[in-house]
């Protein structure tokens, strides 16, 4: 009973020096704590400016986040103006009894086509990172939830003014 209640005793202290005495307890609230555990074991911070530093990454991210989704768009938008392209169809939208929507076009790829490829490439790599931030976000970090909401803000204002659409059906984590 003794030796396991040691081997117990090592395990904690042995866990609190790996992470600077923050312990690895993973709170349901919102907080300002400056020890986060941020996606993954060897991703900690235990002091503010290591805090501020992952800030700054997520920020990043979250901004390179909305310029995925607007380059999806804008590659989609390029391939409606696509007149030569053979594994392209492009229709007219048929909308109302008229069948008149105003010019718009819908493109259907054929499933080995380039476009459908890099397509389904570029929405694998935004799901994921979607679901990333989704994660980070549900550390309840104040600071961390701060600069991801920032920078989707940054980068919409960068990239969402050339948008086509504003309403994104594509979007995972809304």
């Amino acid at each position: 009973m003794n030796q396991v209640m040691e081997l117990h005793h090592d395990h904690d202290h042995d866990h609190d020096h790996d992470h600077g005495g923050c312990g690895s307890s993973h709170k349901m609230v919102f907080h300002a704590g400056v020890c986060q555990e941020i996606l993954f074991e060897g991703w900690m911070t235990t002091t503010a400016l290591e805090l501020f530093g992952s800030a700054v990454a997520i920020f990043l991210a979250a901004v390179l986040y909305e310029g995925l989704k607007y380059y999806r768009e804008a590659l989609h938008a390029r391939a409606t103006s696509a007149t030569g392209d053979s594994q392209v169809n492009i229709t007219k939208n048929e909308c109302g009894s008229g069948g008149n929507c105003g010019g718009t076009a819908v493109v259907k790829y054929t499933m080995l086509s380039s476009g459908h490829i890099i397509q389904t490439i570029m929405h694998f790599i935004q799901s994921t990172a979607s679901y990333i931030l989704m994660l980070v976000f549900m550390t309840y970090n104040v600071w961390l939830c701060l600069a991801l909401v920032l920078g989707l803000a940054l980068g919409y204002f960068f990239f969402g003014w050339r948008k086509s659409n504003v309403v994104d059906v594509n979007e995972h984590c809304q």
